[in-house]
């Protein structure tokens, strides 16, 4: 294992041209991007999890955005003889949908931990692994990017791996 880090910032671009630049400047220094485009830009699913052992305890979170259909009652009006309108509920039932991230914490048993703290976190142009491992050995890679108007914006790109302490 090698001890490097990488940081890169760039603003006024798009996303395509920002992960370009990442791609480049990884490979000048021989690492490799774990993130493609399609990937950073539509994750399979959202989500995050992660994990610390804690006076042997290992504490948990996690995170996902949940899709769920509701029901709730039509809105209607009407005009008056004077041209006022009116508005009221209907007793029509209409779905429509809702995405909540949900949030969920709980202790386990530490002994089956594969690592001493862990982050992997996957949403839309947010994304970051970090693994810190019981000999102090570490990885970690974040890529964030930030839309200033429809199409261009600003990056950060981080990468870092230290050896066993």
């Amino acid at each position: 294992m090698a001890n490097y880090q990488i940081e890169i910032e760039r603003n006024n671009v798009t996303p395509a041209q920002f992960l370009r630049y990442v791609r480049q400047q990884c490979e000048r220094k021989g690492i490799d991007l774990s993130i493609d485009r399609e990937t950073f830009e539509k994750p399979l699913s959202e989500g995050s999890y992660s994990h610390s052992i804690i006076d042997g305890e290992k504490k948990c979170h996690a995170a996902e955005y949940r899709t769920i259909t509701r029901l709730r009652r039509k809105f209607a009006s009407y005009k008056t003889p004077e041209g006022f309108t009116r508005y009221y509920y209907t007793d029509e039932l209409e779905e429509y949908q809702e995405t909540e991230l949900y949030y969920n914490d709980w202790t386990a048993n530490a002994t089956d931990a594969p690592c001493r703290a862990e982050i992997c976190k996957t949403f839309a142009y947010d994304y970051q692994t970090y693994i810190l491992n019981f000999d102090g050995s570490m990885y970690n890679e974040i890529c964030e990017f930030t839309f200033n108007d429809e199409k261009t914006g600003h990056g950060y790109y981080y990468q870092a791996n230290r050896d066993s302490e």
